[in-house]
């Protein structure tokens, strides 16, 4: 099966850069390309749909949340900017 392309949102990689837990660095980046995989990938992962939104999931990583858009024509998934789990849910 191909892979599927994923893109990152420019903020995700600013928030990566200032995270000063290298552990939780580690699982984000490690979640996020994980996601090369999908669907496959997605039975391991805590991933849950998003009411309201169509084709739009989260996938937690302990107090983060991970959100993201599926386009299955295009193959390609959209990682939105993400943050903790009391932030990332407001507008």
């Amino acid at each position: 099966m191909p892979k599927v392309k994923v893109i990152a949102h420019r903020r995700v990689h600013k928030f990566l850069r200032r995270l000063r837990n290298e552990k939780l660095k580690h699982s984000i980046i490690e979640t996020i390309e994980k996601l090369e995989d999908y669907p496959i990938s997605l039975k391991e992962m805590d991933v849950e749909t998003i009411k309201g939104l169509k084709k739009t999931f989260r996938i937690r990583t302990g107090q983060h949340r991970i959100i993201f858009y599926v386009d299955k024509n295009e193959k390609t998934i959209y990682v939105t900017p993400l943050d903790t789990r009391k932030r990332v849910y407001k507008n």
